[in-house]
């Protein structure tokens, strides 16, 4: 993970020109419309799309795409028409399609309950701590597994650990008992990921390809994984922007991608309903996905400001890339690009 940090830190941000947001047709799944054949507003959502090659305002931006109707409606790059084709370190939206693969293994009924006990799946992980042994799936999804993992401080241990990774999350201290606290950390999607590599006999990657992306056109990415083999289940799932935006679509599709059931509907509905608030900002939150009642919308959030963003009274699906691995005082304003977004839809 340092290497990625250093080698973005060391690529200058030059923003482009801004040239419009037309979309271009690449054969790659994406239907190719106007705002106004998709009952949009062009110059608001052209406000929208000027607002992110403004550097005092989004200076890390590299990358807004807006469907609507399940067709692409617009496009733009800051950083160069070339990272159209570039995927992209996703950060901690990674953490809502581990969420997603959960349901997929639901669906397949590889996961047959939520109440089954970590311990259940993988006891020669766990140290002597006995309480740490009630934990179950659900907790894991809603960041309630009572042990300490301080992003700041861990994440990094975590990423260079030479010990197993999931054994290294499990041996950290308990500060409550699982499922009667609320801690946002990354250590829990970890050990949803060796979760669906214990059940699946597959790691999250190769689990995520057969399930998800082969089916869905989606061939240029990249998951990394800890030094023992499992993938990261909260981080450093690498997507372009058009291929995250077709994650939104199977959101919006309720779990279905051309006929066929992907996630398991009743899974989804859960995912995306108020479970816990998040200690960080009491935010709603569901499995891996933050919710706005505001808008009857919900999001996956990632390091840098960036988002993939579902309105499904809009029909809408946003996807913001940004640079990670910087400080959040220059992410920009989320909520005030997804405002503006929405504001354009009739």
């Amino acid at each position: 993970m340092m290497a990625a940090w250093t080698s973005c830190l060391r690529e200058k941000p030059v923003y482009e020109p801004y040239g419009g947001f037309e979309p271009v047709d690449l054969n790659d799944g994406w239907i190719i419309s106007t705002p106004e054949a998709e009952d949009v507003d062009r110059e608001t959502l052209s406000r929208a799309f000027e607002m992110i090659y403004r550097e005092d305002d989004y200076p890390l931006a590299t990358a807004l795409l807006v469907a609507r109707h399940n067709r692409l409606i617009g496009e733009a790059y800051p950083r160069g028409e070339d990272y159209i084709q570039r995927y992209h370190n996703i950060q901690s939206c990674t953490k809502s399609i581990t969420s997603l693969l959960l349901g997929a293994a639901a669906d397949q009924q590889i996961i047959s309950s939520l109440n089954e006990r970590l311990y259940d799946i993988f006891p020669e992980l766990f140290d002597d701590d006995e309480v740490k042994r009630e934990m179950i799936i659900a907790h894991a999804l809603t960041m309630q597994t009572g042990i300490n993992f301080e992003n700041d401080r861990h994440t990094l241990e975590l990423y260079s650990t030479e010990m197993n990774s999931t054994a290294f999350v499990l041996s950290l201290d308990r500060i409550y008992r699982p499922g009667t606290g609320v801690q946002y950390q990354d250590g829990a999607p970890h050990l949803i990921s060796k979760v669906i590599e214990e059940k699946s006999g597959q790691t999250l990657s190769q689990f995520a390809q057969s399930v998800f992306f082969s089916k869905m056109g989606i061939y240029n990415w990249q998951w990394e994984a800890a030094k023992d083999g499992t993938d990261f289940g909260a981080f450093s799932l690498y997507l372009t922007a058009r291929d995250l935006a077709k994650i939104g679509r199977l959101i919006l599709q309720r779990g279905q991608w051309q006929g066929e059931q992907l996630v398991d509907s009743s899974y989804l509905r859960e995912a995306l309903s108020h479970q816990v608030n998040i200690d960080l900002n009491d935010q709603p939150y569901g499995y891996y996905f933050w919710l706005y009642p505001e808008w009857n919308a919900y999001a996956a959030l990632g390091h840098g400001g960036q988002f993939l963003f579902v309105a499904p009274d809009k029909d809408l699906v946003v996807v913001y890339l940004a640079w990670p691995y910087t400080a959040p005082e220059l992410w920009g304003d989320s909520k005030q690009l997804m405002q503006r977004v929405l504001d354009s839809c009739h």
